[in-house]
């Protein structure tokens, strides 16, 4: 009795307020108010994505927005859903995706749009642009935006632009130099042309396998750009209002210490910072993750505007050559691959590679080490032979030892080797999850079953995942805080001011999900699986996905940062 008195006492005062809002806003008129909405979603419980409590209220949908909350069941609509026992909430924002060239063959992005994803933000090693003339078809963030469109898709895209693309682009692939002054300036003046062209800000993959990134003498890497050089680039992105995100230069040993330099960049350039999908990685660095939220609260506390993300997985997925030292790559894959045949050079290189997966990977689910710990995802060539299968398994199988089948894989395969591999602690990453400045990512591509291979489960369960395991069965979080955290939080970070919110007036990216049921089927062994529960998804008003099914719409746009309306100071 006491919750149908609430359920009538929140509808009476919320749907009141919110529905007279909408109805004198103005220029609406009554005409305007009175006619039917495209569609209606009755019945639901409404979490509005700032963490508040659930209500239950009616949703209205109009021209692709929100147009009225509260008690609806009277209004005429093209379409009603009823949501009856299930919850409505904002669409969910997936804050480092790798969906970039996957939506241009399949704007469907079928794994994303079913978990409930709307907006997927893409960038980070290699970002779209820019890039010199070729078969793709464009060379500038605008130019890709436009093929985006061109080809449609199921929801909406941001971009970031890579540092580490802008470097290829000026100093060719693989350079292990320095950048010049006028190399930097070039860099500078691709990334202003990004920035107003829509791009969210600026991206850099910095850890580098196989070399110190924090040596005595205080010089990272050569291959990856100097603090300093990403500082005079933010400061670019700066001026447009974007953001600076990475892939910190260190996720191990060094982590407390890559949170701090993440901070001075920000710091120091004058914008926000986010981590992407942060993790204390490889055994010895288990139970570090504290102090790097710790870290990123410090920074906060002195004026630092910065925040992370995190996958709900304890393994993480990478090509296999992020495993090889970073001196064999220099010049490209195809140098690599002479490097790892010749006799002179193999011995240094199988060295390396053994020392660091045998240092960093362990499996806590079967207490797997090493290469038996990194399974093969997907190759181009025999996938029948290698995919599903860790690397010791492919090593026992040919008489060989790991690191030289690990090379000969690599060689076989032309470079072209994706893997799964297992180093992260559960208890770091609940840590993590349950941290209030952490949103999410899935660090994965926009798939369909028919992709082939074994590809990391986040592709298809991140979102459902969380919401399933780590709050109904594992109570890390609750439902409204974790429905935040994927939402107004990334929106908020992303300045997405009109989505992440239930509010009249907001872009209606919607997600309907049964909390009872919401889980993750994709697996390890068996990835190609959606997730059950969610049975509506919205995007710009459309509905993309009705009782789990993809409808055919193709609603999404590439959503832009500040930086294409505002212009340079200078």
């Amino acid at each position: 009795m006491f919750e149908r008195a609430a359920r009538r006492s929140s509808i009476a005062l919320f749907g009141f307020v919110l529905v007279r809002i909408a109805c004198a806003a103005p220029g609406s008129g009554t005409a305007v108010a009175d006619a039917p909405f495209d569609v209606l979603i009755r019945g639901g419980r409404v979490i509005d994505g700032t963490g508040a409590p659930w209500i239950y209220a009616d949703v209205g949908v109009r021209a692709g927005r929100i147009a009225a909350i509260g008690p609806l069941a009277d209004h005429k609509a093209k379409e009603i859903i009823d949501a009856k026992g299930s919850v409505l909430t904002p669409g969910f924002i997936d804050m480092h995706s790798h969906s970039d060239l996957a939506l241009l063959k399949d704007g469907r992005g079928l794994s994303k749009i079913r978990q409930g994803v709307t907006t997927e933000i893409i960038g980070e090693g290699e970002s779209v642009a820019p890039r010199k003339a070729d078969a793709k078809g464009w060379t500038t963030l605008r130019g890709y935006f436009q093929h985006l469109q061109a080809k449609g898709t199921s929801g909406n895209v941001m971009s970031y632009i890579s540092a580490g693309q802008l470097r290829t682009y000026v100093m060719g692939e693989g350079a292990r130099r320095r950048a010049t002054p006028a190399e930097l300036e070039q860099m500078k003046t691709l990334l202003a042309q990004g920035m107003e062209d829509g791009a969210v800000g600026l991206v850099m993959a910095l850890e580098t396998p196989g070399e110190e990134q924090y040596p005595p003498e205080g010089q990272p890497s050569l291959s990856m750009p100097t603090k300093e050089d990403l500082i005079e680039l933010a400061r670019v992105v700066a001026r447009y209002g974007g953001v600076y995100a990475n892939h910190m230069r260190d996720q191990g040993h060094h982590l407390v210490d890559a949170v701090r330099e993440t901070a001075l960049i920000g710091e120091q350039a004058g914008l926000p910072v986010e981590i992407f999908h942060i993790k204390a990685a490889g055994r010895p660095n288990f139970g570090t993750m504290p102090a790097a939220l710790e870290a990123i609260h410090e920074a906060r506390a002195h004026g630092v505007d910065i925040a992370a993300d995190v996958y709900p997985y304890i393994a993480a997925s990478h090509p296999l050559t992020v495993e090889v030292p970073r001196w064999s790559l220099e010049g490209g894959i195809a140098k690599f691959l002479t490097r790892a045949a010749d006799p002179a050079l193999r011995p240094r290189i199988r060295k390396e590679v053994s020392e660091y997966m045998n240092t960093k990977y362990f499996n806590e689910y079967n207490g797997a080490k090493g290469f038996d710990a990194v399974s093969v995802a997907n190759v181009p060539k025999n996938a029948e032979k290698y995919v599903g299968k860790t690397l010791g398994d492919i090593a026992r199988a040919a008489n060989k030892a790991p690191d030289e089948a690990t090379l000969d894989l690599l060689i076989e395969e032309g470079g072209d080797v994706s893997i799964v591999m297992f180093y992260m602690s559960e208890k770091d990453l609940r840590a993590a999850i349950a941290d209030p400045l952490v949103s999410f990512d899935s660090d994965g591509t926009a798939v369909s079953p028919d992709f082939g291979g074994q590809p990391h489960p986040r592709y298809y369960g991140t979102f459902p995942r969380v919401l399933g395991h780590y709050v109904r069965e594992e109570h890390v979080l609750t439902l409204e805080d974790a429905v935040r955290k994927m939402t107004s939080l990334p929106a908020l970070r992303m300045k997405l001011l009109d989505r992440g919110l239930i509010r009249v007036g907001m872009w209606a990216d919607l997600v309907v999900f049964d909390p009872d049921r919401v889980i993750d089927r994709a697996t390890f062994d068996h990835p190609h699986a959606y997730p059950e529960g969610i049975s509506h998804v919205l995007v710009n008003g459309i509905t993309v996905i009705r009782n789990s099914e993809h409808t055919g719409a193709l609603p999404g746009r590439p959503l832009y940062g500040p930086g294409r309306s505002l212009r340079s100071k200078e």
